[in-house]
């Protein structure tokens, strides 16, 4: 089984992919919000205190690329030393640079390795760079540039009016899975959760799972950069990423657009450092 100390924490505090896709600023405060409630956490494990983390990747700057290119040496890095990490945004377009990254690390001993993401969210994503890489670009990158086979990506609990027609004809012309947010209300959510886990888990030999925290309802994360009025509770939320931890091919989490500029309460920041803790604590329960 893994084991907390064998468990990094990595943050990404760039925003520029929202600022390039219109939403509304402040998430590279994320990870500074994140780690404020994560430290102040206890339980019969100390998980906090025994988990590495690995500070904010360094030299951000204005040039979104090198952005990507410096967040994915930074997951690389960890992932050569620790089997498991918590990467915290900053914009979901990090979703690609984490998935480069973990990729980057396991195919260094496994070449032919299969690596499947999981993708808790209101939105598809798949959003082509035009002309510049946003938020909303980070499983389009994924896919286009090989990382990411469609038969080993699923979007869960996508909602319908938050994606224009291109979007979905892209992830139609790829045979993507997309479980849509309609048939995840009325407790359909988790069971569907670990039905669609262990289905990729067939299919892969590790999993990202990346979690938009604009997929919980705006009530549970208002400190997103694109609320929603309706999605997952704060439950839910936790619930998958105890499910996520228990399932031994996920080798990382990613918790992305917490943005406490617009938060109340510190609710988005709360939930995703609630989400990371129990993610952490499943995986020593994990069978061998």
């Amino acid at each position: 089984m893994f084991k907390p100390s064998k468990c990094c924490i990595i943050g990404i505090p760039d925003d520029q992919g929202v600022i390039h896709v219109g939403g509304r600023v402040g998430a590279s405060r994320g990870p500074a919000a994140f780690r404020q409630i994560f430290s102040k956490f206890r339980g019969k494990f100390l998980i906090p205190s025994q988990v590495r983390d690995l500070g904010d990747v360094a030299s951000l700057s204005g040039d979104i690329s090198a952005n990507h290119r410096e967040a994915s040496h930074a997951v690389r890095d960890a992932h050569l030393q620790f089997p498991l990490s918590v990467v915290v945004g900053g914009g979901h377009d990090h979703g690609f640079s984490h998935l480069v990254g973990v990729s980057e690390a396991l195919t260094r001993s496994r070449p032919r390795l299969r690596l499947g993401c999981l993708n808790i969210d209101a939105h598809l994503d798949v959003r082509k760079p035009n002309p510049w890489i946003s938020s909303g670009s980070p499983f389009y990158l994924a896919l286009e540039s090989g990382v990411l086979a469609p038969k080993r990506f699923v979007e869960f609990g996508i909602q319908s009016h938050c994606n224009s027609p291109h979007l979905w004809e892209f992830i139609e012309l790829k045979k993507v899975k997309v479980v849509p947010f309609q048939r995840l209300r009325c407790g359909k959510a988790i069971p569907t959760f670990k039905r669609e886990l262990q289905k990729l888990a067939t299919l892969c030999d590790a999993i990202v799972v990346s979690l938009d925290l604009d997929a919980a309802a705006s009530a549970y994360s208002p400190g997103v950069s694109a609320p929603q009025s309706e999605g997952f509770t704060a439950m839910e939320i936790v619930e998958m990423a105890e499910i996520s931890g228990a399932q031994k091919k996920v080798v990382s989490l990613g918790i992305f657009e917490l943005n406490p500029e617009h938060d109340l309460q510190n609710a988005s920041a709360r939930l995703a450092a609630t989400a990371a803790y129990h993610f952490i604590e499943s995986t020593l329960f994990r069978k061998s």
